[in-house]
């Protein structure tokens, strides 16, 4: 009977010994698996925010590209820009030196007697005063020549007299006597007024075959 009895036991040792190795085994499989599901969804889920990175990077680097592309693009205009305006006032400042320079030629006193006509014409004739340089005073501008030439355009008669201010520009200004009206036809004057024109003209010229 003890015989018996030591031989229940060590069989139910033994299948008590079996089934906790066989529930150890189940349970080291599960943890397993469990860490290699984890792993899995570690690694995907790293994989899908190393995506979003990659994709938000390159999103950010396309915007980058794009407000550099469109900077470089205004200031190459600008510069662009810079230099045609650089280059119509260069060639505004040319026309008025070379006109400057022939001031005692015969095509600077046409030019002269010109503009004072003009002014006059415009002032309506009657009483004027013309304002020049000093270089301008003893210019033979023969003003009974332009009186009557002016009194022929406007049909009013016309009376010029040099007075007694000067003008620091080039060209002239002619005044009422009274000094309610005048017309500055100096070359800055000119310039001033007709400047947008001007420059729209020297453009075309310059750069018409330039895109």
């Amino acid at each position: 009977m003890e015989s018996t009895g030591n031989e229940i036991l060590d069989r139910i040792l033994k299948d008590a010994k079996e089934e906790a190795e066989s529930i150890l085994k189940d349970a080291q499989k599960s943890a397993k698996a469990l860490i290699e599901q984890q792993r899995q969804s570690a690694r995907q889920s790293a994989e899908k925010e190393a995506n979003s990175l990659l994709k938000r990077a390159e999103n950010e680097a396309d915007i980058i590209r794009g407000k550099v592309s469109t900077e470089i693009k205004r200031r190459a205009s600008w510069i662009v820009l810079s230099e045609k305006n650089r280059l119509i006032t260069s060639v505004l400042n040319e026309a008025i030196n070379r006109l400057v320079k022939k001031q005692k030629s015969e095509e600077y006193l046409q030019v002269l007697r010109k503009l004072i006509t003009d002014a006059a014409a415009v002032l309506g004739g009657g009483m004027l005063e013309v304002l020049l340089c000093e270089k301008d005073l003893a210019l033979p501008l023969n003003f009974d020549v332009l009186e009557k030439e002016i009194s022929d355009r406007i049909g009013l008669d016309t009376n010029l007299r040099l007075s007694d201010q000067q003008i620091m520009d080039v060209g002239v200004i002619v005044k009422t006597v009274d000094n309610r009206f005048f017309v500055d036809n100096t070359f800055k004057g000119i310039l001033s007024r007709r400047e947008r024109e001007l420059r729209l003209k020297i453009a075309q010229i310059l750069f018409s075959n330039v895109g």
